[in-house]
């Protein structure tokens, strides 16, 4: 084959890499049916015209440029102060056992679950925190579809400074019984600690919808605002990342017209 029309035919073919719409075109068109009759798919059309198109691509490369210029790619996050006050290294602790949803559970181990969760709430109240938490574990296994069982557990888990531990049971309580409000309570005193505020708030204002509890919406209330400074500056993140992505895809685009104009012009010198 001619070299100067298999270079022509790979730039065609790089543009439509980076612009598949121009095989939208009506002359064109035996070009995309021959790519779908191959199991091919080109993109639905853009809803606006090629010279819309054109013109948007410049409004935002234009936008991009100047955002950029103005603000280090590489900083973006630097900006972002948070009070790590209270926040602790995660815990490591293999899984805890959370016992065999699956198994048939008898009156019988009804009981014995419950006569478990007195003596570790009685544990709890003497500060006997690894009791209490081997007490609620047997529980567990004795009747594992019970929420609340796993939400006390965690609340022992929150005393003792492990914080995944917590998260992991709450997840447990919350697929059994959605609406308890206990599992989001300490879920959300869980991600506090390790200073994942955006997730702490919405636990803790999802308690609160609930089943409303002064302590939980004065913590709250109290670092609500860090998880509202987080997400502005996510957003600011998000919006810059997207001009860049915008005026990165207008320059390849651009490349591969030159490209392909390039091809042309030197095939119809020949």
């Amino acid at each position: 084959m001619d070299p100067h029309k298999v270079n022509e035919f790979r730039a065609f073919v790089k543009l439509c890499k980076e612009d598949p719409s121009i095989l939208r075109t009506e002359d064109r068109c035996f070009l995309r049916k021959w790519v779908e009759s191959m199991g091919g798919k080109v993109p639905p059309d853009a809803q606006k015209t090629k010279e819309e198109n054109t013109k948007e691509e410049s409004t935002d490369s234009t936008k991009a440029e100047e955002n950029i210029k103005t603000e280090e790619p590489s900083n973006e996050e630097s900006d972002l102060e948070i009070d790590k006050e209270g926040v602790i290294e995660p815990d490591t602790d293999a899984p805890q056992e959370m016992g065999d949803e699956n198994a048939e559970i008898t009156e019988e181990m009804m009981d014995q679950a419950n006569d478990k969760k007195v003596a570790a709430t009685d544990a709890l109240n003497d500060d006997e925190l690894q009791k209490a938490i081997n007490l609620f574990t047997d529980a567990i296994k004795l009747d594992p579809r019970l929420a609340i069982l796993y939400a006390k557990r965690a609340s022992v888990f929150i005393k003792l400074q492990k914080p995944n531990a917590a998260i992991r049971g709450c997840d447990r309580a919350i697929e059994i019984n959605p609406d308890s409000t206990q599992p989001y309570k300490w879920r959300g005193k869980a991600y506090r600690l390790l200073g994942l505020w955006e997730e702490a708030a919405h636990d803790l204002a999802l308690a609160c919808k609930l089943d409303f509890d002064d302590d939980v919406c004065a913590m709250l209330k109290e670092f609500q605002p860090r998880a509202q400074k987080i997400a502005e500056h996510q957003r600011k993140y998000e919006r810059k990342r997207e001009e860049r992505e915008i005026k990165e895809r207008t320059e390849r685009v651009k490349k591969a017209r030159e490209e392909h104009e390039k091809a042309q012009r030197e095939e119809e010198a020949r």
